[in-house]
């Protein structure tokens, strides 16, 4: 099953190296108790995240629709709450572009690199979502105790991030994508995420995973841990 996936994402132009369960023991030493899912899709990471801190409770945000509907489903039996919402630096209504690929949505235009490199992940519709602050919500969200805070939103996320500062900058550790190339137009690249959450008292800790352009072998994307300082990994 994991080769079908390689050789799935492979077509798309995507080289994943993947983690291990195994491996986190330094995640499981955190002591996390909540984590926030931003941009849950249909419950990748809140699966993953289940099956290294089973008892932490996980709160998923995913604004489309159907993804959403599966997402619920797929969850169910898990320690999962789910919102259908965006997070952003601004309340209010707007249009998401859909893409064939789902987990390829963003409230951005795609970039030509990305259409280049992904190939099938062209939009295919737009839907009216509804996007709220981080920063507005977390007071609905009950005590989050000790909370790791994920961000994958296609080049969205230092709007998360804008509308969540107060909320952020007391979590444990943020999971978030970083680009290394403009896959989205309009995005903060990486050293712009850097800067934006060394800011806010965060050290980078390195990459869980990394995603790797098969035509040339440069790194376009990674997930990317950040360790707030007052407690370094």
């Amino acid at each position: 099953m994991l080769k079908l996936i390689q050789r799935s994402l492979y077509s798309l132009g995507l080289s994943v190296k993947l983690a291990r369960p195994e491996n986190f023991k330094w995640l499981q030493e955190r002591e996390i108790q909540t984590v926030l899912d931003i941009g849950a899709n249909v419950g990748q990471f809140a699966t993953k995240i289940n099956s290294i801190l089973p008892k932490a409770r996980i709160i998923s945000f995913e604004p489309l629709s159907n993804c959403y509907q599966e997402l619920t489903v797929k969850t169910a039996a898990k320690n999962v709450s789910a919102y259908n919402y965006a997070l952003g630096e601004e309340d209010g209504q707007v249009e998401i572009n859909v893409s064939k690929h789902t987990p390829s949505s963003s409230l951005l235009d795609m970039a030509q690199l990305h259409k280049d490199v992904f190939t099938g992940t062209d939009y295919a519709g737009k839907e009216t979502i509804q996007v709220r602050r981080l920063d507005d919500v977390v007071s609905e969200l009950g005590d989050l105790g000790r909370f790791l805070v994920k961000i994958d939103v296609q080049g969205f996320e230092d709007r998360v991030i804008k509308g969540g500062m107060n909320t952020i900058q007391q979590a444990e550790l943020i999971i978030i994508e970083t680009s290394f190339k403009e896959l989205y137009k309009g995005q903060l690249l990486f050293n712009g995420i850097y800067n934006l959450l060394a800011g806010l008292g965060f050290d980078f800790q390195g990459n869980m995973t990394q995603c790797f352009n098969k035509a040339d072998g440069s790194i376009l994307y990674a997930e990317s841990i950040f360790s707030n300082n007052r407690k370094r990994i």
